[in-house]
């Protein structure tokens, strides 16, 4: 039975919306942050400014810009703005799963080759971010995903993993400021996401543009991967680890599919479902990992149940574009979850719920 889904609040981000992260540490749950990507043409005096490259080359290169907003939920569900910033276009962002330094954290991937960390600081009405940290891997390279090695096991020196657009991965640890641990080369081609294991954050899972899913164990030689599977027939695009469910794994795909696998047995997935639409962004429900949200880039936001073969149990069709952005609410658990979801062309945030029967 599908779970009616009630739209609770939408607004226009102006530039296009990528990413959406709630908050998940306690008494912040209810601050969302939403990235955005837009790409701009640059004027002939901006070129002019830039060694190698003149107008008479032809088609003026493009400027990714990029905006961060940080949101507040209202307790009648309506979505504040409490801050923005510009900066450098927006691909991935991910909060720490616990206090590091007495503040929650936040990790921004950017198109300038660069990781940001964020903390977020009490004010006088509101908590606003402020910048903490930052790593450049290098200015030709755009960073597409990141991940906290926190999501199961706390550490005051927690490592980030990310994936770049010539397909390398670098490890990252925190330690007052970021420090690189080790970076390789890990597909041919654009490596689309990174994930590390939550029960082992010496295991990281990676997906790239040449089709191929990896394990690596960060222990043994770096870029030697212990498993690699062409199980997806296209692009593997998203990774989640289940905090609730040790062996779980999933994939998704421009295949249009979501793979489930047992971490064990990585030679084939457990079973596939097809959501349409190419996988973008999958996350299991933080208060119980039963359920599954997908952002199915041409086919909207869906929730599937991973104890019912991925059938669909609430989906959301108030987008007009890309889906690309999409988080649980963190707070209170209770049988009505909250989702926010962002989507690209038509620059849209919007908050939803739906109720689980008991």
């Amino acid at each position: 039975m599908a779970y009616e889904v009630r739209r609770l609040f939408s607004w226009d981000t102006e530039y296009s919306a990528d990413s959406a992260e709630f908050c998940p540490i306690a008494p912040y749950h209810d601050y969302l942050a939403v990235g955005t990507y837009q790409l701009v043409n640059q004027s002939p005096q901006q070129c002019d400014q830039i060694e190698g490259v003149t107008v008479e080359q032809g088609e003026l290169p493009k400027k990714r810009l990029g905006r961060l907003y940080l949101h507040k939920m209202t307790e009648d569900r309506v979505l504040q703005v409490v801050q923005n910033m510009d900066m450098p276009a927006i691909l991935d962002m991910k909060w720490c799963h616990h206090m590091v330094y007495g503040l929650p954290l936040l990790a921004i991937a950017n198109a300038s080759g660069q990781v940001l960390i964020y903390a977020l600081k009490d004010g006088n009405s509101y908590a606003v971010l402020k910048l903490f940290c930052q790593y450049e891997i290098g200015k030709d390279t755009l960073v597409l995903s990141l991940d906290w090695s926190t999501n199961r096991i706390q550490s005051e020196r927690p490592q980030l993993t990310l994936s770049d657009s010539k397909g390398n991965i670098t490890l990252l640890e925190l330690n007052e400021g970021l420090t690189m641990k080790q970076t390789f080369l890990a597909h041919d081609f654009e490596a689309w996401i990174t994930a590390f294991d939550c029960w082992n954050p010496n295991i990281v899972y990676t997906g790239g543009d040449d089709s191929k899913f990896k394990k690596f164990d960060v222990r043994t030689e770096p870029g030697t991967a212990v498993v690699t599977s062409r199980a997806h027939d296209a692009g593997v695009t998203s990774i989640h680890s289940n905090v609730y469910k040790e062996f779980l794994l999933v994939t998704g795909s421009y295949d249009e599919n979501v793979n489930v696998w047992d971490t064990r047995k990585l030679r084939f997935p457990l079973f596939s479902q097809s959501v349409g639409g190419g996988v973008w962004r999958l996350k299991f429900d933080p208060h119980n990992g039963d359920l599954l949200l997908a952002a199915c880039m041409h086919n909207g936001f869906h929730v599937v149940d991973i104890n019912d073969k991925l059938q669909v149990k609430a989906s959301f069709s108030g987008h007009e574009s890309l889906a690309y952005g999409a988080d649980w609410y963190c707070g209170l658990e209770n049988s009505t979850k909250t989702v926010a979801s962002a989507s690209f062309y038509d620059h849209l945030l919007c908050l939803w719920e739906f109720t689980v029967p008991a």
